[in-house]
């Protein structure tokens, strides 16, 4: 690393880590007969991070470049981003106990959004509700909505759940509703109560149930689309996730796996222009966490994903449809949360490993890729809040990055770069029913930037009701 980057991790050496990051369906993986008052213990959680890479999945016709494009699956890399976009992301979301209190009382409505230039806002929004239909049935619903550079998706999810053994286990079925009717999947699975304190959930998903039978069985004409898509297999996607706690240890554990699968896209007005693409996909992720009281908490966090993408061209189809992606991400981190009084202190940092390789039987037809970065990531904040009444906050975020190797990604501006964020913010609580802030981000690094433009780094807003 070079000796700027050295120094740029060594100012915010004080910053411990943990994670933001999403989850499962409201009710289903909720304990809705022992929740206790979250917002006032320390604990953080994986499971924002567990809900956005499964939404990746569950709805692959939201991605930003689309179901079918040459940029893979987890499409990380937008050429309108800037080298801020990740910091972005990390100063606009919801912080390690607003994540916590959000997935333990499991209804209600959520949302964040703030700028990153002077023409687009990226935000995500959620609404989750569960309603008793008998003393053992319930439904559920949850909608999703992202408008980021990843993805841009609007995502509902549907199911019912039945208690069993005094709810000791749960066994759901969801449905997961897209406009375009090829891509709605479903999922099926339970989620057991073995002892106090411990939440095990097992599903199996479906994906893109509908399609085969939709483009082969059905038929759809020309007019309506251009290319069919077919799969080899049925793909499904078994995943776990588990809660659990050893006297003042608790831990999370969350695994995905997508099964083998190929997918053929075929022009209809011409048979034989296309591709057959095989897919997978994977991710695992764990948490542990000290709880030495319930008003402070110190772990760590890893994290890993990874797509693999194999594209060849069919009889008539293009050469540039011939090559093999893998994107994978990895992450390590560690975080610390204290509680006195009105006040919370917060803290995660994190090391990124990010690689996107692109291997090309040819490459007279496009260039070959073999991409890596490295970054240290993180977010400090001490915050007075009140359960009702006026609340403020300040807040440290950054980002210090190395990219190795001479290929670069698309950007707006070389990512090789560290980014120093201070954030103020300001809010009102009501009775934990719903809390709003709204605050400003300042440049730390204005020597990176042009003396017009100021110290100012752009406005945010997150907002949360609770049913």
């Amino acid at each position: 690393m070079p000796h700027s980057s050295k120094r740029s991790v060594l100012r915010c050496g004080f910053m411990i880590g943990g994670v933001l990051l999403p989850a499962p369906l409201s009710g289903q993986d909720s304990d809705q007969a022992r929740r206790i008052d979250s917002a006032q213990v320390a604990r953080a959680t994986l499971q924002t991070w567990d809900e956005q890479l499964r939404l990746i999945i569950l709805d692959r016709g939201g991605n930003y470049f689309g179901r079918t494009s040459d940029r893979g699956i987890l499409q990380r890399f937008n050429a309108i981003a800037d080298d801020e976009y990740e910091l972005d992301l990390i100063s606009y979301g919801f912080s390690l106990l607003e994540d916590y209190e959000w997935f333990q009382r499991g209804q209600g409505a959520r949302y964040w959004g703030g700028s990153i230039n002077k023409l687009r806002v990226v935000q995500e929004a959620t609404v989750a509700a569960a309603v008793d239909l008998s003393p053992t049935w319930t439904a559920d619903v949850r909608i999703n909505h992202q408008a980021t550079l990843q993805g841009n998706r609007s995502t509902v999810r549907l199911g019912a759940r039945k208690s069993l053994w005094a709810g000791r286990a749960h066994v759901f079925g969801t449905g997961v509703i897209s406009a375009l009717k090829p891509e709605s999947d479903v999922e099926i699975g339970v989620l057991l109560h073995p002892r106090e304190g411990t939440r095990i959930t097992v599903a199996l998903a479906a994906l893109d149930v509908f399609n085969d039978l939709i483009y082969e069985t059905l038929g759809v004409g020309t007019g309506v689309s251009d290319s069919t898509l077919s799969y080899t297999t049925q793909p499904f996607a078994p995943r776990l996730a588990v809660d659990t706690r050893i006297g003042p240890f608790r831990f999370e554990a969350y695994a995905l796996a997508v099964t083998p699968t190929t997918l053929v896209v075929e022009r209809q007005s011409m048979p034989g222009e296309g591709f057959a693409q095989d897919e997978r996909f994977a991710y695992a992720g764990g948490l542990g966490e000290w709880e030495p009281s319930g008003s402070t908490a110190v772990g760590g966090f890893a994290t890993w994903v990874r797509a693999r993408t194999h594209r060849r061209p069919l009889e008539l189809g293009a050469p540039e449809d011939a090559f093999d992606l893998t994107e994978a991400t990895t992450q390590l981190g560690v975080h610390g949360i204290h509680l006195f009084q009105d006040f919370a202190a917060e803290a995660w940092m994190a090391r990124v490993w990010r690689t996107e390789d692109r291997l090309r039987p040819d490459t007279t037809v496009a260039a070959m890729l073999d991409y890596e970065d490295r970054a240290w990531v993180g977010r400090s904040q001490v915050t007075y809040r009140p359960s009702t009444g006026f609340r403020a906050g300040v807040g440290l975020e950054f980002t210090a990055r190395q990219v190795v190797g001479e290929d670069r990604m698309p950007s707006r501006r070389d990512l090789h770069k560290n980014n120093f964020r201070l954030r103020l913010e300001l809010g009102w609580a009501f009775d934990r029913k719903a809390a709003v802030f709204a605050g400003a981000g300042f440049e730390l690094d204005s020597d990176l930037r042009a003396p017009s433009e100021g110290t100012f780094d752009g406005g945010h807003a997150r907002c949360v009701l609770y049913f």
